[in-house]
């Protein structure tokens, strides 16, 4: 297994080599003026079209990462999306347990005690249906 990180200084020649060849994003001119400088490679004709084809892999590879961040992005905003749902619906079910019990003429300490909840958490609910 080879890791590029084409920002590092540690590596070897051949990883050097292979983190110019293979980032995605750049151009294959500025590639081939880098081997040339940095690695004494002289490029002929034929090796630049071949440079060619490996950046337009290169940016193929790239493209591939970007679509999988995306796609992770997206999962996870589904998740927190269906997380987010469960605790609304929690929250709802809540405050449709308090008012049934209030209207029912329970005291809050029985409601909170019932519901396993604070007194105080039980008093927001009921002022905040009232304000609603």
């Amino acid at each position: 297994m080879i890791c590029l990180n084409p920002g590092s200084e540690k590596g070897n020649r051949l990883t050097k080599m292979l983190g110019i060849l293979l980032t995605p994003g750049i151009k294959a001119k500025a590639k081939i003026h880098q081997l040339e400088n940095e690695f004494d490679i002289p490029m002929e004709n034929d090796m630049g079209e071949e440079l060619n084809q490996m950046c337009n892999l290169s940016d193929y590879v790239g493209e591939i990462g970007i679509k999988k961040g995306i796609e992770q992005g997206i999962k996870q905003g589904i998740e927190q999306g269906i997380e987010r749902g469960i605790e609304q619906g929690r929250e709802q079910l809540l405050a449709q347990l308090i008012m049934k019990k209030y209207e029912k003429g329970r005291s809050i300490a029985e409601i909170a005690d019932a519901l396993e909840e604070s007194e105080d958490t039980i008093c927001k609910i009921i002022e905040n249906i009232k304000n609603a």
